[in-house]
């Protein structure tokens, strides 16, 4: 205990400390504080301006995200379920080292372009990216390391969340189309850690939501305000081309207006491994309005529902989620998630979920001090009416202090 609570206090004195120090933005070299990467501040020289990489075309770059939760309520499994992600207690965990190269398409004019882009992650995160018959097999058993069926055994994996093309067409209002292997474009939250506010993630990201697909989508505007996607991608987290009737439909549109936006996306269709047998359909939207330059409201409502094996009955997932933002300065951010969370049958979350509501409260901020560094310190509070999902099944809530750190390279 004294262990857990002393490395606690040694945490939240480097994240002051570094605050802190950071005031005295004098004492930050101006090439350090301008590089877009850790190389770069340290040798002066941007890889991707080198004449070598923009005869290429090409833009190389990455990071590292490693990080740090303790629980409250101190639970004998050491874990944080049904948080994933972040998911040990008392432990640091390296959650990402992620390296992309890309060659970004040209997406206007009257010339064909094509492009494309592949990332490879290694860390405690990619288990939960993982796709069934790339880094898995269709039992659940790692391909590339290790052979247990249980990501929780195993905590740091390889995985290959994306790996496609990207082709640009001048036709219409110009159509841009994605092949190969590639993020979701249903909901807010993503994976990749320099892209979300919070270190930890919402239930509707962990549970409510595909995170990868395999297949195309095409995207082209209709008007300057207005854009549509639509798809066919071979399921959810799935890259297996064995399985009869996986396709499912994908698209969303997207509308915005000076401060404000719109994003509705769906998926149907059937799911992986039962050969066509059962449906699942999945919609999100998405509004997000700048009330200020510095204050801005998020909000998600998601809604799921899929066939249950065996019987007629329907399984349906749902919830909302908000986000409040407010940018201080360049190098400070503070923030608050409010979500509700329902898994009618418990076909989603980890556990039995079933007919419970969870609720997730979550304040942090976000420390910036150079373009290529950022701490997201935060205090996240669980709670669960219907269900005691926490503390290894011993609890209606728990509270937790999380910070990590990513570093760009």
């Amino acid at each position: 205990m004294e262990t857990k609570h002393f490395r606690l206090t040694l945490l939240a004195a480097a994240v002051t400390f570094a605050a802190g120090g950071a005031q005295a933005e004098g004492f930050i070299p101006e090439k350090i504080s301008n590089a877009d990467g850790i190389f770069e501040a340290a040798t002066g020289v941007d890889v991707n301006e080198t004449e070598f990489m923009k005869n290429l075309g090409l833009t190389v770059g990455g990071w590292v995200d490693f990080g740090y939760t303790h629980n409250f309520n101190n639970p004998k499994n050491n874990l944080n379920t049904p948080i994933t992600f972040n998911w040990r207690d008392d432990r640091a965990l390296l959650n990402q080292i992620n390296v992309f190269v890309e060659r970004a398409v040209a997406t206007g004019g009257d010339s064909w372009d094509i492009g494309g882009r592949v990332d490879f992650m290694y860390g405690s995160d990619s288990p939960f990216t993982q796709a069934t018959g790339l880094e898995v097999t269709n039992g659940g058993r790692q391909k590339w390391v290790g052979d247990t069926s249980n990501p929780m055994h195993n905590i740091n994996k390889m995985a290959l969340p994306q790996f496609y093309l990207d082709v640009y067409a001048p036709v219409f209002n110009g159509v841009t189309a994605k092949l190969g292997h590639f993020y979701t474009i249903i909901g807010n939250e993503v994976v990749t850690a320099p892209d979300n506010f919070f270190y930890s993630h919402a239930y509707t990201m962990q549970y409510g939501e595909p995170f990868t697909h395999t297949g195309a989508l095409f995207s082209t505007p209709i008007t300057d305000s207005l854009s549509i996607t639509v798809g066919a991608v071979n399921g959810w987290d799935n890259f297996s081309s064995d399985l009869d009737d996986a396709w499912n439909f994908i698209g969303g549109l997207n509308w915005g207006v000076g401060d404000l936006s719109v994003a509705l996306t769906a998926i149907h269709g059937a799911i992986v491994g039962t050969n066509g047998n059962l449906d699942r359909s999945l919609y999100s939207l998405v509004l997000s309005y700048d009330i200020t330059d510095n204050l801005h409201f998020l909000i998600q409502h998601d809604h799921g529902w899929e066939d249950m094996a065996g019987t007629s009955d329907v399984a349906h997932w749902y919830g909302v989620n908000g986000y409040l933002t407010y940018d201080i300065n360049d190098m400070f951010a503070v923030g608050t998630r409010l979500e509700w969370f329902r898994d009618d049958e418990g076909v989603r979350v980890l556990g039995d979920g079933r007919d419970t509501n969870f609720y997730e409260m979550t304040a942090g901020v976000n420390f910036t001090p150079v373009k290529w560094f950022k701490v997201r310190p935060e205090f996240r509070y669980d709670w669960a009416n219907g269900s005691k999902p926490y503390d290894d099944g011993q609890s209606k809530n728990q509270l937790v202090f999380a910070v990590d750190a990513i570093v760009m390279f």
